[in-house]
């Protein structure tokens, strides 16, 4: 899980911080001060204790003061602040990115993807935090199955597949899947995605915007069935999405959306039937077809057990 500093650089891959449980040795904080200078961070070797940080508390340095901001203003992360992005973030992104050449040039392959992870993916980070509070006021009186969480836990499913799935844009996975349900027919009556084009528009390029909007177009089971997404990140959504129909989240969804629309115990039961249990063979990717199979037998397992509680009546 992402730790975010105010900026937006995750602090639970930055080689720095050192708060609990990310702990670090005193070999590893050396090796990252060497880092530092290596790429240009530092003109000399710091000590252990200069290179170690605690995250984002009043007291650390904060070269662009974001932290003293962001405390004044009552806010976690710039992401939240009605003036972002500000000159102050503008030049804090220029600088950051000035220095991922060098970075390229100079590390390791790993060395540079935990600097990419912790440093050079700010902006998307402050990004996907806007589409969190977005997608949280637009659900704010959902209750039914498709809410904030289930948005969060198809974003999470998303994201673990795609750390297994070479040639992934993380980006357009991660916007795809919190934007899945905006324009869902059965909760808005929207035309185009125009609840996620109206989040996304001068926010990211336009022809990401439409890539975005064709993974989420092909998420819909009654209106996809059978079809395979042609995109690697719309297969992830997809598969993402159908594992949050399924096992006992799928199980407690299923009859929340029952009852909110006045539907009996039996016509929710259907349901299985119809969707839930058809969603195994129709996963995409490795990865969701392992987390499937479990699933699917928690599935089984509660029929099963329904069926036997309910005979006769």
């Amino acid at each position: 899980m992402k730790i975010l500093a105010a900026c937006g650089n995750d602090c639970s891959v930055c080689p720095r911080y050192t708060a609990l449980p990310y702990e670090k040795t005193g070999e590893e904080l050396q090796h990252t001060a060497e880092l530092w200078m290596k790429i240009g961070y530092r003109d000399h070797v710091v000590t252990n204790d200069e290179i170690a940080c605690s995250g984002c508390r009043p007291e650390n340095r904060c070269r662009y003061r974001v932290i003293k901001c962001c405390a004044e203003k009552g806010i976690k992360t710039c992401a939240a602040c009605p003036a972002y992005p500000c000159e102050t973030m503008r030049e804090c992104f220029a600088v950051t990115r000035s220095f991922e050449p060098k970075c390229r040039e100079v590390c390791s392959d790993a060395e540079y993807e935990i600097l990419k992870r912790a440093f050079f993916e700010k902006e998307q980070n402050l990004l996907i935090e806007q589409a969190i509070s977005y997608i949280s006021e637009l659900f704010r009186s959902n209750a039914g199955g498709h809410d904030t969480e289930h948005t969060l836990r198809v974003r999470r499913n998303a994201m673990m597949i795609a750390e297994t799935e070479s040639g992934c844009d993380r980006e357009i996975t991660e916007l795809a899947a919190l934007l899945h349900d905006a324009d869902d027919h059965k909760l808005f009556h929207t035309e185009n995605n125009r609840n996620a084009r109206t989040f996304l528009e001068g926010r990211i390029d336009a022809d990401r915007i439409e890539r975005i909007c064709a993974c989420i177009n092909s998420v819909s089971f009654s209106r996809n069935r059978g079809k395979i997404p042609e995109t690697l990140e719309g297969k992830i959504v997809q598969d993402a999405d159908r594992l949050d129909a399924m096992g006992a989240v799928g199980i407690a969804r299923t009859f929340a959306y029952g009852g909110e629309h006045g539907r009996p115990l039996r016509e929710s039961v259907q349901h299985f039937h119809d969707k839930l249990l058809l969603l195994k063979d129709e996963m995409n990717t490795e990865t969701a077809k392992q987390l499937a199979a479990k699933r699917h037998a928690f599935l089984e397992a509660f029929l099963s057990e329904l069926d036997e509680e309910m005979i006769d009546l």
